[in-house]
């Protein structure tokens, strides 16, 4: 595949901005503090794209209006394999490796190998080490430590955490403090079927992001790692499997909604849109061409100054 000229003009302007990240990160010399990143743009971040995709520009993944995609991975050798599909698309990767974490614990002594293999690689953004860990059971102390073992292994690439639950961000059961994250990345699905998600037909907007993104998550982050960029996964996706709390696709003015209020009241300097792949659920981007074009359009104006 051959990666357009307007791709790489997105990589390289990315890239810029990702040097900026590297060299504020390397003013932070012990490992374990939290490194504070400097994007110089909002950065449009895609979840879940397969290797495959990535390598055909499915839906025009590669046609430079992302900067980032986030995967989850098995081993070294398919990390390395992800990283160079990547790298043909004009992306960087954020990689997470599920060996890493497991039911409820965490294996920072399984870091080391794995970073070793992919950290030289030019695709690499950095390393996801924790998913919603108040559903997942882990605790502050795990969190810490897997931050401890990723920068020890590797201290020039941020380490992200994904922390749901926002109207519990920062307290004991989705516990936030430093020497955790080198980015926050929060998720808020607002977009549910009628009866507050009970039922399996029409459309109701959760309208309390706002309230958690400016009373919970930006005044926690700000006052315990000064600094820290906030990233918010925004819904693109319908899934009807939960007795309550069904998922419902986004319209368009649901969709500007939901980034509307990432930026203004999470402060959000990256938007990451889920998912790009799910088989599980009724729809996700992939089977969703009209969604696509939305997320696009939202990245174009975002990037114009104009949204």
């Amino acid at each position: 595949m051959t990666v357009s000229a307007t791709a790489r003009r997105g990589f390289t302007r990315f890239a810029t901005g990702l040097l900026t990240a590297s060299l504020a990160m390397g003013a932070f010399g012990a490992v374990g503090a939290t490194a504070t990143v400097a994007p110089t743009s909002t950065a449009m971040i895609l979840h879940n794209v397969p290797p495959e995709n990535l390598l055909a520009n499915t839906k025009g993944v590669c046609d430079g209006a992302f900067d980032i995609v986030v995967r989850n991975v098995g081993s070294a050798a398919g990390a390395l394999t992800y990283l160079d599909a990547a790298e043909r698309c004009g992306l960087k990767a954020v990689l997470f490796f599920s060996t890493t974490t497991s039911g409820g614990r965490t294996y920072p002594s399984r870091v080391t190998a794995q970073v070793a293999a992919v950290k030289n690689h030019p695709a690499l953004y950095g390393y996801l080490s924790v998913k919603e860990p108040s559903w997942s059971g882990i605790s502050a102390g795990q969190i810490r430590t897997l931050y401890r073992a990723f920068k020890a292994a590797d201290p020039d690439h941020p380490v992200i955490g994904l922390f749901g639950d926002i109207p519990h961000f920062g307290w004991a059961r989705n516990p936030y403090t430093a020497g955790m994250a080198d980015i926050v990345m929060v998720d808020w699905y607002p977009v549910e079927t009628a009866r507050s998600g009970c039922s399996s037909t029409g459309s109701h907007y959760i309208p309390y992001g706002p309230k958690w993104f400016s009373t919970q998550v930006r005044p926690k982050v700000a006052a315990r790692t000064p600094g820290v960029p906030i990233w918010v996964m925004v819904q693109t996706h319908k899934y009807l499997a939960p007795s309550c709390h069904k998922k419902q696709r986004p319209s368009w003015s649901q969709m500007l909604r939901q980034v509307h209020e990432a930026i203004n009241y999470a402060g959000a300097t990256g938007i990451a849109f889920h998912t790009f792949r799910n088989v599980n659920y009724r729809m996700d981007e992939q089977r969703d061409p009209l969604m696509l074009s939305w997320m696009k359009s939202i990245s174009g104006a975002i990037r114009a100054g104009t949204f």
